[in-house]
Parts: C-alpha cells; sequence; structure tokens
C-alpha cells in the first residue's frame, strides 16, 4: 500500500488504538440515558471524533433490532458557499428533512398535523422541502391551511412543538422497538468558530426535546473562539463564563483518550502497510519502542498526524527505490522526519547545520537576532539531564524563539539526544555527514514559509578562531575560565599536537577544540575533541570502533554517548600516561 486514506474508521475496522473499554462505555451510558441529554464528544481536529460517532450508530441505530432511529449531519457540508445565516438555516432544514424521511409512514392524525406544521415553517424561511419525500409530508400537504396560521406559527416555539409531535408520534407507531432518535451532529470543529457557536445555541433552544439524544463531535477551543465575540479573549477572570455556556449546552462532555491509545499497535500497521518498515523490523520491541517514543515526543497521539507521517514516510520510500538503507538508518531517519512534521523551524536549523551538538554563539545571534532572553532561567536548568551540556544549552536559547518551542524544549533536547546517542557509527562519516545524508531523503516532504522558492538552503558558517592567542581572548577569557584551567588546557593541546606530528590539524570553536587526523584514509576525521570549563576539562575521545570501551579502560570517570568517552581532566590528573597513549591510538587508526 503506497499510502494511507485520511477518513474515518468504519465500525467494523480493527480497534488498533485499543479504546473498546472507553467505546463501550459510552454506547452502555447512551443506551440507558433518560432524554433529552446532549454529548459532547471533545477532541482536537483528527483526533478520532468520527471514527467514535460510527462506531456508536453502528452498535445503537443500524444494527438489526436496534432501539434508536439516527439522523446524521455533517454540518461542515451545509456550510459550503453559504452564509452564516444560511449555513444555519440549511442545518436546521437538514435536520427536519431527515426527521420527516423516518417518519415518512405514519398515519395518524396528530403525526400527519405536526408535519404539515413544520412544512409550512420550513415554507416561511425560503426554503424548499423537496428532500422530504414521502407518505406524511404529502399528507401534511393536504392538511397546511387546515392547522397553521401562518402568522401565528412560524416561530422557534411552534417548530419546537410540531417537531416534538413528530417525534413522539414516531416513538409511539414503532410498538416499543424504538426508544429514541439519536442525533450525530459532526465536523463543527471544521466551521468559522462563530458559526459554530450559533449551531450549539440552535441544538439548546430548538431540538432540547424529549426523546432526543444529541451526540456532538466538539472541539473546545473552537467553541472558546466563537465565544469572543461575547466574553472578549478568555483570561482566568472570565473563564468562568467560557466554561458556563459549554455547561450549559454539553450534559455530558466525553474527551478523546488520546493518552491511552495504544499507539505502538497503531504506529507499527501503519509503518508496515506503507512498506517503511518491515513486520520483522517492529516485531523488535526495543525498535518498536524507540519509534512510538519518538512519536510520542513530536508529533503525537493524534490519529490524522500519524496518517500523514506514514504518508510521508511511504513518499520518502518510494524515492528511495533500491537504494539500501539499514534498520538503524531508518529509525533516525524517521526521527527526523518526526521532527520536520512537528518542529520545522528546528528541521530548518538541522538542515543548515547538521552537527547540533556544535550549535554554538553564532547560530544562536543568527536566530535570536535581537531578542532578549532571561539568561537566569537556564541556569536553573543546566543540573537537568537534558540541559547540562552545552550544546543542549544552545538549544534551550533557540527555542526561546517561540512560546511553543518553549513549551516544547525539554522533548526536543530528548529527540535530539535520542538521535545523537542512536545514530549508527560509520567510519566513513563524522555524525554530521549521516545526518546531513538522511536529510537528503526527508527535505523533499518539509514545508514551511522559509523552505518554499528555495532551491537550496545555505548553511550557517561557524565561529572559528585563527590560533590559540585569538581563542584565549575573544572566548576562554570572555567565558571567564580560570586562568589555570586556561594553562593546563593549553598544555594539554600542546601534548596532543606533539604526541601525533604534523599530521594533526587543531580547530578552536566555542563548541570545543577539535582534534582531526588531515592524513585519515577515512571520511571521518575527528580522533578528540577537549571543552574548557570553569572547573576542569573535559576530553572527548571518538572510541568508533569500541575498543576502548571493551577493554575497560576507564572504568570510573566516563559516560558515553554516539560511541564518545568523555573524561573530566583536572590539574592533577595524570594525563601524560592514563590518557594520551589512547588519544595516539585512537589518531593511528585513522591512517
Amino acid at each position: 500500500m503506497a499510502s494511507i486514506v485520511d477518513k474515518p474508521k468504519d465500525s467494523d475496522q480493527d480497534d488498533l488504538l485499543e479504546i473498546e473499554k472507553y467505546t463501550n462505555g459510552l454506547i452502555k451510558f447512551i443506551d440507558t440515558s433518560a432524554t433529552p441529554i446532549t454529548i459532547g464528544v471533545q477532541g482536537e481536529w483528527g483526533s478520532g471524533k468520527t471514527s467514535l460517532l460510527n462506531t456508536i450508530k453502528e452498535d445503537l441505530c443500524d444494527k438489526e433490532n436496534a432501539e434508536h432511529y439516527s439522523v446524521w449531519l455533517n454540518t461542515w457540508e451545509y456550510s459550503l458557499l453559504s452564509t452564516p445565516d444560511e449555513t444555519l438555516i440549511k442545518i436546521i432544514s437538514g435536520l427536519v428533512l431527515q426527521i420527516g424521511e423516518i417518519t415518512k409512514d405514519h398515519t395518524t392524525e396528530k403525526g400527519k398535523k405536526a408535519a404539515g406544521v413544520i412544512v409550512t415553517l420550513l415554507k416561511g424561511v425560503g426554503q424548499g422541502v423537496g428532500g422530504l419525500s414521502g407518505k406524511a409530508m404529502e399528507a401534511a400537504s393536504e392538511l397546511i391551511d387546515a392547522t397553521v396560521n401562518k402568522e401565528q406559527n412560524n416561530s422557534i416555539k411552534a417548530l419546537r412543538i410540531a417537531l416534538q409531535e413528530v417525534i413522539d408520534d414516531a416513538i409511539e407507531t414503532s410498538k416499543g422497538s424504538k426508544k429514541s432518535f439519536i442525533f450525530f451532529i459532526d465536523d463543527l470543529d471544521r466551521l468559522d468558530p462563530a458559526v459554530a457557536v450559533s449551531i450549539l445555541e440552535l441544538i439548546k433552544n430548538l431540538f432540547d426535546l424529549k426523546n432526543c439524544i444529541f451526540v456532538l463531535a466538539i472541539d473546545y477551543g473552537v467553541v472558546i473562539k466563537g465565544l469572543q465575540s461575547k466574553f472578549g479573549v478568555m483570561t482566568e477572570e472570565n473563564e468562568w463564563e467560557f466554561r458556563a455556556f459549554f455547561d450549559k449546552i454539553i450534559q455530558l462532555p466525553f474527551s478523546m483518550p488520546l493518552s491511552s491509545y495504544n499507539i505502538g499497535k497503531y504506529l507499527q500497521s501503519l509503518l508496515v502497510d506503507v512498506h517503511y518498515f518491515t513486520e520483522d523490523d517492529l516485531n523488535d520491541e526495543k525498535k518498536l519502542e524507540q519509534i512510538t517514543n519518538v512519536v510520542g515526543l513530536s508529533v503525537g497521539t493524534n490519529p490524522r498526524a500519524l496518517k500523514r507521517l506514514a504518508n510521508s514516510v511511504s513518499l520518502i520510500e518510494i524515492i528511495r527505490g533500491d537504494e539500501k538503507i539499514t534498520t538503524e538508518e531508518r529509525i533516525i531517519e524517521f526521527a527526523l522526519i518526526c521532527i520536520q512534521i512537528a518542529y520545522p523551524f528546528i528541521y530548518g536549523l538541522i538542515q543548515k547545520e547538521s552537527d547540533f551538538i556544535s550549535w554554538d554563539d553564532q547560530l544562536i545571534r543568527n536566530v535570536l537576532k535581537n531578542k532578549k532572553i532571561n539568561e537566569e532561567d537556564l541556569e536553573a536548568l543546566k543540573e537537568e539531564e537534558e540541559f547540562d551540556e552545552e550544546w543542549e544549552q544552545n538549544l534551550w536559547r533557540v527555542c526561546q524563539v517561540s512560546s511553543f518551542l518553549k513549551q516544547r524544549v525539554y522533548q526536543l533536547s530528548k529527540l535530539l539526544n535520542f538521535i545523537k546517542d542512536n545514530i549508527p557509527v560509520n567510519k566513513n562519516e563524522e555524525m554530521s555527514e549521516t545526518i546531513d545524508r538522511l536529510l537528503s531523503m526527508s527535505s523533499v516532504t518539509s514545508v514551511s514559509a522559509e523552505s518554499i522558492g528555495e532551491a537550496k538552503k545555505e548553511k550557517w558558517a561557524k565561529t572559528k578562531f585563527e590560533n590559540w592567542e585569538m581563542y584565549k581572548e575573544n572566548f576562554l577569557d570572555k567565558k571567564g575560565i580560570p586562568e589555570n584551567i586556561i594553562n593546563y588546557g593549553k598544555t594539554i593541546i600542546e601534548r596532543i599536537k606533539s604526541s601525533t606530528g604534523d599530521g594533526c590539524d587543531v580547530n578552536y570553536t566555542p563548541t570545543f577544540t577539535g582534534f582531526k587526523n588531515k592524513y585519515s584514509r577515512f571520511r571521518s576525521k575527528q580522533f578528540v575533541n577537549l571543552k574548557f570549563k570553569k572547573g576542569y576539562l573535559e576530553i572527548e575521545i571518538l572510541d568508533k570502533d569500541n575498543s576502548l570501551r571493551e577493554r575497560n579502560i576507564f572504568p570510573e570517570e566516563t559516560f558515553t554517548s554516539y560511541n564518545t568517552i568523555k573524561l573530566k581532566i583536572y590539574e592533577n590528573y595524570n594525563f601524560e600516561e592514563k590518557v594520551l597513549p589512547y588519544i595516539q591510538e585512537k589518531y593511528n587508526a585513522l591512517q
């Protein structure tokens, strides 16, 4: 299957999200409810509200011997090419016409007279009744003149009374086989918010009738926007007014149980269906857990968003063709695509500078421009795992560019750490080169205002210092690194250079002092980095083949990520004997 169709789940499809217990509970509640009652199925757009309504309708209205009549109204269809007032009139007509179709075989005089009132009132608002076919409407036409005074009865009150009589007559003549009408009102969140609110008021004023149950698919956020003309922008002081309006309309709110969705099972089905992963790939619990966690940190649990994600990876896989990619690389590519969908701004930065662990002050200035940020907020976070490294702190600074990214900065730190810690080791590539290669595919599904019309994104130039003197004067001194740490770091730099000969290139950057073997036979030339801290030095030995780790050479003072051994070096540390030989070993391994 090349793509996933974005349409609601049919009632007979498998419950991949595993919300059956919630669905069954709501169905039982509706089936045994006293009337009238209005139930609001709340959830963001694409969260599965229509699928839930389909299931309820099938169970309570469509099965053999079902005890409820159903009326389904897609409000968005009635709003097309219509003014707000026209939309409301069309919706009234649509509901009434469906009631009429259901009750067309009634033969009691009471039902005929009530139907006649409805026909007349609909004519009074300029609506045709051609869709209201059947014996009831034919009989009603004969009784109009005898039962209705147009001037007196052309009102909401008259229509409400007539509807109640028609509905009661339908229940009575069903001889016990039906006990209520269930009205399913869908797609309110696709309307202009003010129109959606008007429809809610219409339902309350016109259809608050005995033997009637309304099930509304609604997003509370749409209601809030629609009520701003009445109450202003919602604040802590007037929030109760918004809530009171909602509570007046809705007697039972039901929130889509997004947090309880079995996203792993749903994702597995989608991604295997579009041939991005194989069943064997995702039968591996660790891999399935990884992609599920990535989605949770980015795209989220909205089914519509997950379908879009599946279509994106499907297109990428088709374009890739016969080009080979490992499952481990595919997981990293998948994480990048999730960032692209959920955080397009951050994805754009990664495109410009894929070595995100080297994001420096120059990049921060390019992003923030003249925006001021409160560094005191960051100081309080530096002890936390997500922000204890310099690049993570720069990520925090980048995220201050918008309120949305501010709120999601923890998730972004975890996502980028996942990429850093799990990107496959390739002796022929730096981490940034692997990311660039994977980005070349995922960029085809990128949509952002910045990318439209661009043939190629220019990479930002990294800040580099020409020599030690400039590095010390323009970075280390300004950063407040103590003189003794600076001098100790300079000594270590000189020892690494002298022990590796003229093949060692040293690059001074704000992120670290990097050492490369310029004679390396691999694309990857880097073998060690040095970072200056205020109380110590940090040395990163790039152990891509894991040989040092496997030999347990540094058992006490290390933590690893992306096959990197990190050591805290203090002035009294025996660097010459404990560390330098292994730096030389890694240098030689590149030749």
